[in-house]
């Protein structure tokens, strides 16, 4: 975790995050048409969170690629227009992990980093495991976890074997952190598949029918391991007001009607944990805004579960950006126009003549969007150097008037580095 001395000058009041949360075990399903629900994105702009973590479970390996599947490509798609970039998607098998940030933001975003953990079949198929996501936000760092644990009701243990195989085997490059649990913020989701125990499918239904989920609660296994000491040491977790999540008939709102008769389940879940004394000068805590599932998704054997997270960090980035750029506010469609940036010294990573400067339409959704890119000079960050100019002209222009903005991508961990203002290309 990161730490900070204290400071005699009073701090500005704290920046609060907002975080939406979206875990489901999709069942090799595609993608449903309508995800306003499942993204909760019925509301103005402004109400929006300011990212979005999205863990998946058992997507169809058929199209296996992190980017190039129907699921990555809708929810870049949709959250795209709405005002997001997606600054990280990591895949394992079945597993997905996205994560999105507000445009505006991006820049308070650094040292993404992602990792796998594979679990199922003594850890070398990958059909169980967890897949991370982690970055700094304003100086204070955060991971996200998106885990499918062993499988059937008597295998709890086995599911604590996975969830310890993906504490033990990631491991992260920033120098704040060496491990999952490092993070000042972690937020854990995915199918953590922990049933019921000493129920039957009839007395399940029956609470069920009443709604009396606490008396359900008091066999579930994974609250009775936590209050033991096995798993999930020093996490929360929200109360649970909704029914369980597993197993469904696909397209209905009915129990397991198949020759096993599953007992129903809070299979699906959302946790989190926070050093509250990660800093001197900044007190971190989680709100949990609400914990919710959303029975209208019918396509999986599994409802979705989302969650809405709010929690402080500092008020600004700790440093400026690697690179600034300097762009002109107007660009005359097909005229050459001289753009000039600065890297500033970086211990942690030297400018590559692999890094490079792509230009965007302002609504871009991933950093593979750019119209044209040009590579930037090498070596320029080990003692820092200004004004390195770069020329736009002839093809590399775009083709059309709008609203732009330029990129500094470093290649060596796709990150942004710099990002320019934005300017106006006209006839």
């Amino acid at each position: 975790m990161a730490s900070s001395t204290k400071n005699s000058v009073v701090m500005p009041k704290p920046k609060i995050v907002r975080l939406y949360m979206c875990t489901w075990n999709v069942g090799t399903t595609d993608p449903p048409s309508d995800m306003t629900e499942l993204l909760g994105l019925d509301k103005p702009y402004k109400m929006l969170p300011d990212m979005y973590g999205i863990g998946l479970q058992e997507v169809s390996t058929g199209d296996a690629d992190a980017e190039d599947n129907k699921w990555t490509k809708t929810l870049t798609n949709i959250l795209g227009k709405t005002g997001y970039v997606r600054v990280k998607v990591v895949r394992m098998q079945g597993l997905l992990s996205l994560a999105f940030v507000k445009r505006e933001n991006l820049l308070s975003y650094e040292h993404i980093e992602s990792e796998r953990s594979k679990a199922g079949m003594g850890g070398w198929w990958g059909n169980k495991g967890g897949v991370s996501t982690r970055f700094d936000i304003n100086g204070v760092n955060l991971i996200m976890v998106n885990a499918h644990l062993a499988a059937h009701m008597n295998n709890a243990m086995e599911r604590i074997e996975d969830f310890f195989t993906i504490l033990d085997t990631q491991k992260f490059r920033d120098k704040d952190v060496d491990n999952i649990l490092d993070h000042d913020y972690v937020f854990w989701m995915g199918d953590l598949n922990f049933r019921l125990d000493d129920l039957s499918r009839s007395e399940v239904e029956k609470d069920i029918e009443a709604k009396n989920y606490s008396a359900l609660l008091k066999k579930d296994q994974l609250l009775r391991c936590k209050e033991e000491g096995l798993v999930f040491t020093d996490f929360e977790e929200g109360p649970i007001t909704f029914a369980p999540t597993y197993k469904f008939d696909p397209d209905t709102d009915i129990y397991d009607t198949s020759e096993k008769q599953r007992v129903p389940a809070w299979c699906d879940r959302i946790l989190w944990m926070v050093h509250e004394d990660s800093f001197q000068n900044l007190d971190l805590s989680v709100k949990q805004l609400y914990y919710k599932s959303l029975p209208s998704y019918k396509t999986s054997d599994h409802k979705p579960v989302v969650s809405e997270f709010q929690f402080p960090v500092f008020p600004h980035p700790p440093n400026p950006p690697v690179v600034t750029i300097q762009v002109p506010s107007v660009w005359k469609l097909g005229k050459e126009v001289d753009v000039t940036y600065t890297y500033r010294t970086n211990p942690d990573l030297a400018s590559s003549s692999w890094d490079w400067i792509g230009i965007y339409r302002t609504d871009f959704a991933t950093y593979n969007d750019y119209i044209s890119y040009k590579y930037a000079e090498s070596n320029t960050g080990d003692k820092g150097q200004p004004n390195i100019t770069v020329t736009w002209k002839g093809k590399d222009m775009p083709t059309y008037p709008g609203k732009y903005v330029l990129c500094y991508i470093s290649k060596v961990k796709n990150i942004l580095m710099g990002m320019s203002n934005e300017f106006q290309i006209v006839q």
